[in-house]
């Protein structure tokens, strides 16, 4: 199951998770720093710094947990 605590490469690498990601934060999957973040968890991102640059806040983390939520 994909949530917030999902490794990063977990969420880039599910179809229906990427494109989720990429529907709320268009790009970002395919931002080249992605891949340095894949042993991270999707929360664990979210605390850093960079996040906010990349359009990450706490509303679309509350959106993504919620979409996620229907993958199978």
């Amino acid at each position: 199951m994909i949530s917030l605590d999902s490794k990063i490469k977990e969420i880039v690498e599910n179809p229906q998770a990427n494109a989720i990601c990429e529907k709320h934060l268009p790009g970002v999957t395919k931002n080249p720093m992605v891949k340095m973040a894949y042993g991270m968890t999707l929360r664990a991102v979210s605390s850093l710094r960079q996040a906010k640059q990349l359009g990450i806040t706490p509303e679309i983390l509350a959106t993504l947990e919620e979409e996620f939520k229907a993958i199978e």
